[in-house]
């Protein structure tokens, strides 16, 4: 599916079509989860979240203007609302816990490779939570500079200063472990 059928989805919906909005809701029912739940990181809490991320996107439909991608729109809901969620119910949560798939490797490589992905989710979790999702939606989920400003309400220039910075301490954090 392309983003021009998700205009053709959001079209349908508009016009009364309940089923069609599934359809956007199945596309991107991963990329939300994956938002919410490196924001709040607590699996029944993320999923009640990106419920109400579908909810509100469904209710604000006819307020998308297509000036961005659907995703990035659907995005920005999910970090505002997962954002509201933190503050009003666990503002005392910091740190995310991503998971990784990787490739099998010879049975040394593999132990050596799950012992530097465990240290670089330790490493992750220590993060602010805005710090990891960034890291999050650029690197697993390809989302653009120009995207990431959108959905966080930072500038483009703060975003890649942020970037350049969480990969810098990343960096000097694996050196030291």
């Amino acid at each position: 599916m392309t983003e021009n059928d998700d205009i053709i989805y959001i079209k349908r919906t508009l016009a009364g079509d309940t089923n069609a909005f599934s359809v956007l809701v199945e596309r991107y029912q991963s990329l939300v989860f994956s938002v919410v739940i490196r924001m709040v990181r607590h699996r029944q809490d993320a999923e009640d979240v990106a419920q109400d991320v579908f909810v509100k996107a469904y209710s604000s439909l006819a307020g998308f203007r297509g000036e961005a991608r659907f995703s990035t729109w659907l995005c920005r809901i999910a970090y505002t609302t997962a954002v509201s969620h933190i503050r009003t119910q666990h503002p005392d949560r910091a740190g995310i816990e991503i998971q990784n798939e990787h490739d099998s490797c010879e049975a040394d490589d593999e132990h050596l490779h799950d012992e530097r992905l465990q240290l670089l989710q330790r490493l992750l979790a220590q993060l602010p939570a805005e710090d990891a999702l960034l890291l999050t939606l650029y690197y697993q989920h390809e989302k653009t500079v120009d995207e990431l400003a959108s959905i966080t309400g930072l500038s483009v220039a703060n975003v890649k200063v942020r970037l350049h910075r969480i990969r810098k301490k990343l960096h000097e954090d694996i050196k030291s472990s």
